[in-house]
């Protein structure tokens, strides 16, 4: 019985890597997997695309950048602002390098009419009830 031992070699960090086996890149944040074919897959983080609102990239953190693939890719935030003559809604999202919502922050303040001249004619404005579901 002859067992030939077949692996894939990364050429950037020379580590050895048997057929199935995957890491993460020192420095680099991008996962290693040695294919059936003995060829290398590389992963990395993507930027976001078709993201809703003015968007940022947060700065990371030394937690983020020592953990594996994909935990170390960053992450975006996104902020959108609505507003009407009752309210103005801001919203705030984070979104991972797939485009995965991640948390979101909804803040409304609602504007109230302090005009006395409203008030002594008896007219009262109200505000529609909204409803939101996360």
């Amino acid at each position: 019985y002859s067992y030939n031992q077949q692996f894939c070699r990364d050429t950037l960090s020379g580590r050895q890597l048997y057929v199935g086996e995957v890491f993460t890149r020192s420095g680099q944040c991008m996962r290693v997997q040695c294919l059936g074919t003995l060829q290398l897959w590389e992963d990395s983080c993507k930027v976001p695309v078709s993201l809703k609102g003015d968007c940022t990239r947060l700065e990371q953190t030394a937690d983020n950048t020592n953990q594996d693939y994909p935990k170390c890719c960053p992450l975006y935030e996104c902020k959108t602002n609505e507003t009407n003559m009752h309210s103005k809604l801001e919203m705030t999202n984070i979104y991972d390098h797939n485009s995965n919502l991640r948390k979101s922050n909804v803040n409304e303040v609602i504007i109230v009419n302090n005009d006395r001249h409203h008030l002594a004619s008896g007219h009262i404005s109200t505000v529609p009830v909204r409803k939101y579901q996360v």
